[in-house]
């Protein structure tokens, strides 16, 4: 295997022309859309027409896509990623295109590389058992532990906002015509959240997210368009982000590509910081060790900090409102769908204890503007 030809400076990526702009739903919810309708035979069978690999295959758990491990002969192993018909062929493409501008700002970046097909092309389309048709990409695999299954060791999370901080630097300066999609898991798309609050059950929770939203109409989104923004990962998550081993050191690596969109940086800050708030006496010290080796690397600006603890809450809305109304459409898989609403609930009242102000005021220590 080997890795496809870099973007052009100023240009795009060769395959990223006519009709590959077409196919998909922009307004979709993927994760209400069945999964590619390929079995590992089909899969293979696809990875070597179109990529000329071939070796043990094993299929992946993913919640929109089929994903599929590609063991060689040689040892080497590949991710055959199909993507599910329902999404937009631009947000695609741009989600290729913006782990090969990674590739060429930051080589030794530990993220997935794409891989060239038969043709030369950075994706190619294949026809699953349904008679649709998907985007198929090859990538390189990556090892390692998830995070969200280690404990964390001293250290580990100062390194991980300097990892974080090093991926949006690598985004820095790319540009694609689908980054202003629009995508209910960014937060400055909160107030599209207010259809979905009929589907909270507890009042009072409910309640508390109509007075978050009330806030980020009058006091946070008239403030957005003042700060940096740029194409950023936008989930970086304990489930994403891989670590050196099950007493975790070190990040490396940093997976899933989907959420990828043009937002404030606060935005994509707020996110990675509001899976980390803890339980205790403390519980920003994660958050704040986060945000020193986020900053250290890459500075942040007062109004991006008086903004986070807000943001953070947003998130946290924005995991709560989606999930209630996904699992009102879909009760079989509630369980699943709200399996982050207790931790969030817990995020929420511990941002509530703390207050604005001395959070803020924690996280200018940690990122050294006081």
């Amino acid at each position: 295997m080997s890795n496809v030809a870099l973007t052009p400076q100023g240009g795009l990526p060769p395959f990223l022309s006519g009709a590959l702009a077409e196919g998909g739903d922009a307004k979709a919810d993927l994760l209400a859309q069945d999964p590619p309708a390929f079995d590992a035979d089909r899969a293979a069978e696809v990875a070597l027409q179109r990529y000329g690999v071939s070796g043990k295959i094993k299929t992946l758990a993913a919640e929109k896509d089929a994903n599929f491990l590609i063991t060689l002969p040689t040892g080497e192993e590949a991710l055959l990623k199909i993507t599910n018909a329902a999404e937009g062929r631009a947000v695609t493409d741009m989600q290729t295109a913006a782990l090969m501008h990674l590739a060429a700002a930051d080589p030794d970046l530990p993220v997935p590389r794409i891989c060239a097909s038969l043709t030369g092309k950075a994706a190619e389309v294949a026809t699953a058992a349904d008679g649709q048709i998907h985007v198929v990409r090859l990538m390189t695999f990556l090892g390692g532990t998830i995070l969200s299954h280690a404990t964390p060791q001293p250290g580990l999370y100062r390194a991980l906002g300097d990892f974080h901080a090093r991926v949006t630097l690598g985004l820095r300066g790319f540009f694609h015509p689908a980054g202003g999609h629009f995508l209910q898991w960014d937060i400055k798309q909160a107030g599209h959240l207010r259809p979905l609050l009929k589907d909270v059950q507890d009042r009072d929770l409910r309640a508390q997210l109509g007075r978050s939203l009330d806030h980020f109409d009058a006091e946070i989104a008239p403030r957005l368009p003042l700060l940096r923004a740029q194409v950023v990962h936008n989930d970086f998550n304990p489930h994403n982000i891989l670590v050196d081993g099950p007493e975790a050191q070190h990040p490396v690596g940093l997976i899933d590509f989907g959420d990828t969109v043009h937002t404030p940086l606060a935005c994509d800050l707020a996110v990675a910081c509001s899976y980390q708030i803890g339980q205790g006496p403390d519980p920003l010290h994660a958050v704040s060790e986060m945000i020193a080796g986020y900053a250290k690397r890459l500075p942040l600006e007062p109004e991006e900090i008086a903004l986070l603890p807000g943001l953070i809450r947003l998130r946290h809305a924005t995991t709560l409102a989606i999930g209630a109304s996904r699992a009102r459409r879909y009760p079989e898989n509630a369980a699943y769908i709200l399996r982050n609403a207790a931790a969030t609930l817990r995020g929420l009242a511990a941002l509530d204890q703390i207050g604005d102000a001395a959070a803020i005021e924690t996280l200018q220590r940690a990122a050294g503007t006081e």
